[in-house]
């Protein structure tokens, strides 16, 4: 093959041995010794693509929980209220019967109605998608995907992108349009006690697409990859 000569086997036999090693050593620990791999002594963290998608969100366990795991988060995470999803679905079926929650889920007022039992308050408001731009805290929302109604978190809204914590889909961005036509315009809120501000519901709300497209600008030439054989550059130097 043309430029074959010019990537001796011998290296690429390198290349792709490294880069299996670091894939099974992800695998199979939380931390990788890459001072064999690079030359130089260092130990680097490792996440999965998993774990960094659904950081900081407890995942709904049935069909039905998306509510109560998406307030499980929000009670987590902003308030230090620790509540298993299953033991908060135990605790909020007493305003509702299994059927109707196996069916629909569990509703907005079913949520407001158990925060009051835990010395919160529960508000329901009717804003447009400009609210979400100057959202003080994280609230939970309704959408309707294809027919399917789920709870998410509204984390931030930013330059036409909503950031969403999702209970079966992880954190994810959504085109702000996009969003607008899967939602009813009805936003949940916690409230009787201040909001952790180191809360993983208040970070990382950025789209990378957007900043390496910034910082391409800035520069005047195309954005570098920051990632190499899933090491981070930065940490190298």
């Amino acid at each position: 093959m043309p430029g074959l000569d010019r990537f001796p086997a011998s290296k690429a036999c390198v290349v792709a041995l490294a880069a299996c090693v670091l894939c099974a050593q992800a695998h199979a620990q939380s931390t990788l010794d890459a001072t064999n791999l690079i030359g130089v002594p260092v130990k680097l963290p490792i996440r999965s693509m998993k774990d960094i998608r659904y950081s900081g969100i407890i995942t709904q366990q049935f069909d039905y929980s998306c509510g109560a795991a998406a307030l499980a988060t929000l009670l987590k995470d902003g308030y230090d209220i620790d509540i298993p999803e299953v033991e908060l679905i135990r605790r909020m079926m007493v305003y509702s019967t299994p059927e109707v929650v196996v069916k629909n889920g569990f509703s907005m007022l079913d949520m407001k109605k158990f925060v009051e039992t835990i010395g919160l308050r529960g508000r329901g408001f009717r804003v447009n998608t400009d609210a979400l731009y100057h959202l003080q805290i994280p609230v939970l929302v309704l959408m309707n995907i294809d027919g399917y109604e789920h709870f998410v978190i509204v984390k931030h809204a930013e330059e036409g992108r909503v950031f969403i914590a999702d209970p079966a889909l992880g954190n994810r961005i959504v085109a702000e349009d996009d969003f607008a036509k899967t939602w009813n315009g009805l936003v949940f809120a916690v409230l009787g006690k201040p909001f952790r501000e180191d809360s993983p519901l208040l970070q990382n709300n950025q789209s990378l697409a957007l900043k390496l497209r910034a910082n391409a600008l800035a520069n005047g030439m195309a954005a570098t990859p920051f990632v190499d054989y899933g090491l981070e550059k930065a940490v190298m130097f």
